[in-house]
């Protein structure tokens, strides 16, 4: 009875997986016929919002980097 449980949870798994498919190309079918264009994907983060986290990792990799000031060798 295990294996059959298992393999019904497997078809509603792809039946699921095939039916958010078929309704993302639909819905992409029909923005095409109402707007005679494809949709333009969409970025979920601004371009500034992405400058300023590459600068903030690049500042923070500069100082792991840097090197570690102390009273250095002793003669």
């Amino acid at each position: 009875m295990k294996k059959w449980n298992r393999f019904k949870l497997d078809i509603l798994y792809y039946l699921s997986a095939i039916d958010l498919a078929l309704t993302g190309f639909a819905f992409t079918v029909r923005y095409v016929v109402k707007h005679r264009r494809f949709p333009e994907k969409t970025q979920k983060y601004s371009r500034e919002e992405i400058l300023e986290e590459l600068k903030k990792i690049a500042k923070e990799q500069k100082e792991k980097e840097a090197p570690v000031e102390g009273p250095g060798p002793r003669e």
